[in-house]
């Protein structure tokens, strides 16, 4: 299956219902900077127009159309990656509302505007929508208390897209978010007034190693016969390039890939995705499932004495970083086994 997640969508007509089954994400993030690539599956029970809503903790430096290739090389990684199994122009600001981009891309009508009150940025949007054909009465319902809590966490950067929907389920082209950010950020509050069941699984690329802890989302796993493991790998900068040549630039030679899920009441997420750091990994625990165990020991040494480009080579046995597995990562592993943390 591919990336699922869930944003903001208010349909123009308040008694159509939008079903949100699907949404593809991949976030690249460095410490200082995040790539949020989104493309939504939706569908409603009429033809409608819909905007949608995506809070930033900053302005975008970018937006861009992205290429839906980017899901279909990051679910090929993912295969690549699988462990063996053990053998055992809008310019105008008012009233405090300023809009800083306007730009059609594809089918996405996208404005991001700056706000600092959420009556006024209602107000703004009534407006808004006026302009662009639209008489139809919004209802904010619950997205105006949502808004309201993002704006207390200062959250002032909103994007809003008009998509046209109709009841035949279909692929919303992806676009590209580039923004600054001390913290590692997907909304998932924002999705809570939609209501119903949803699916959310999201691809994250990061410097540094996620563990559990996400509630309620959890790591996603790969499955066998006899072994359950995190996906959870290193990618060359190589690699990182085939997903989209920006998220390359933001690390210098490789990053670690880790999927988390959810799937369940849309009601249940109950904050965003905000995450400023991660613990430091124990040397040796090479599937990073927080210990050193016969499975790190099975790791090293399928791919013992492979280097870089070879068929047996693997990148989360190579434990000292070097390009080669050799008598050094056995030694690190060796040294921690049987250690938890």
């Amino acid at each position: 299956m591919l990336v699922s997640a869930d944003r903001g969508m208010i349909p123009v007509i308040p008694e159509v219902s939008i079903y949100e089954p699907g949404q593809k994400a991949i976030i690249a993030w460095d410490g200082q900077e995040e790539i949020l690539i989104l493309s939504t599956d939706a569908s409603s029970t009429y033809n409608t127009t819909t905007l949608e809503i995506l809070p930033l903790p900053s302005s975008p430096k970018r937006i861009a159309e992205a290429s839906s290739e980017s899901f279909d090389v990051v679910q090929g990684l993912i295969w690549r990656h699988t462990p063996p199994p053990p053998t055992f122009n809008w310019d105008e600001t008012r009233r405090g509302i300023e809009v800083v981009f306007h730009e059609k891309i594809g089918m996405h009508d996208i404005t991001v505007v700056e706000a600092g009150n959420v009556s006024e940025f209602v107000g703004w949007m009534e407006e808004f929508l006026l302009k662009n054909g639209i008489t139809q009465e919004v209802s904010l319902q619950d997205f105006e208390l949502i808004i309201q809590d993002y704006m207390s966490r200062g959250f002032h950067f909103y994007v809003l897209d008009l998509l046209e929907l109709s009841p035949d389920l279909k692929s919303v082209e992806p676009i590209l978010y580039e923004f600054d950010t001390s913290f590692l950020y997907y909304p998932l509050l924002i999705t809570t007034p939609i209501g119903g069941e949803g699916k959310i699984t999201l691809f994250l690329i990061t410097e540094g190693l996620f563990e559990d802890g996400y509630y309620p989302l959890e790591k996603a796993l790969y499955l066998g016969l006899d072994f359950f493991q995190p996906i959870q790998f290193w990618l060359s900068n190589e690699e990182l390039s085939t997903i989209d040549s920006s998220m390359a630039d933001l690390f210098e030679n490789k990053a670690i890939m880790t999927v988390l899920t959810y799937e369940g009441p849309l009601d249940k997420l109950t904050g965003d995705m905000a995450i400023t750091e991660t613990s430091p990994v124990m040397t040796g625990d090479l599937n990073t499932d927080g210990k050193v165990d016969i499975y790190d020991v099975i790791t090293v040494t399928i791919a013992f004495g492979s280097k870089l480009g070879d068929p047996n080579w693997n990148l989360i046995a190579d434990a000292n970083n070097d390009d080669t597995v050799d008598i050094f990562d056995v030694v690190l592993v060796a040294t921690n086994f049987g250690k938890i943390y």
